[in-house]
């Protein structure tokens, strides 16, 4: 009898040991759990995102340039004024009612009112992808400048010899303006110069600097 109590005893003192390192094992668990939490820095619960095109990010290297802007060439400047003035005298986007063929529609294009004779240059480097003849629409010169901008430049006689495939350079003579003549008589002798960036018109002004002729 006496013995059996003897064995109970140590089962009771055994699982009250068990008892206490579980125990023991769950505080050091916990306490590891909570400095190491303590000791780390803290953390904002929103931190700010910068997405790739953040303005107030312009610096990060994988952010993509603008292809709606022009870039610099090796003098700092892509593009030249096709003529020998800065001042346009019909805007982009404008609403035009063509007093020649009766039509109202957006002039998706700036006019130069220059003389007749007056040299066209090539606003920069480039290949001639058009040289087209045309009474009505008017004589038409095309060159593509890479990454899916071109110039077009409209009523000019383009120079002698000037054949698609041809390499210009930033300022070379590709023309000179003509005569009045076909849907734009109208408006009198100028250089009718559209840009396009790909499929789509765009305002030149955004690419060279003219100013808007006050009226």
């Amino acid at each position: 009898m006496k013995e059996e109590k003897t064995k109970s005893k140590k089962s009771v003192i055994y699982y009250v040991i068990l008892a206490v390192c579980a125990l023991l094992i769950i505080t050091a668990t916990v306490l590891t759990v909570y400095f190491v939490t303590r000791s780390s820095e803290p953390v904002a619960e929103n931190p700010p995102v910068v997405e790739p095109d953040d303005p107030a990010d312009p610096d990060d290297p994988a952010k993509p340039d603008d292809p709606n802007k022009p870039s610099s060439g090796e003098d700092g400047v892509k593009f030249v004024v096709p003529v020998n003035t800065t001042a346009y005298t019909m805007a982009y986007g404008e609403i035009l009612h063509n007093e020649t063929v009766g039509w109202w529609y957006r002039h998706n294009a700036v006019d130069f009112n220059v003389a007749k004779g007056t040299e066209v240059l090539a606003m920069a480097d480039g290949t001639v992808t058009q040289v087209s003849y045309a009474e009505e629409t008017g004589n038409l010169i095309v060159v593509d400048h890479g990454d899916g901008l071109k110039t077009s430049y409209r009523f000019v006689e383009p120079i002698e010899g000037l054949g698609v495939g041809e390499k210009v350079t930033k300022g070379q003579k590709i023309g000179e303006v003509a005569a009045a003549y076909g849907t734009e008589a109208f408006a009198g002798e100028h250089l009718h110069l559209e840009m396009y960036l790909g499929k789509n018109p765009v305002d030149p002004a955004d690419y060279v600097d003219i100013v808007l002729e006050e009226k």
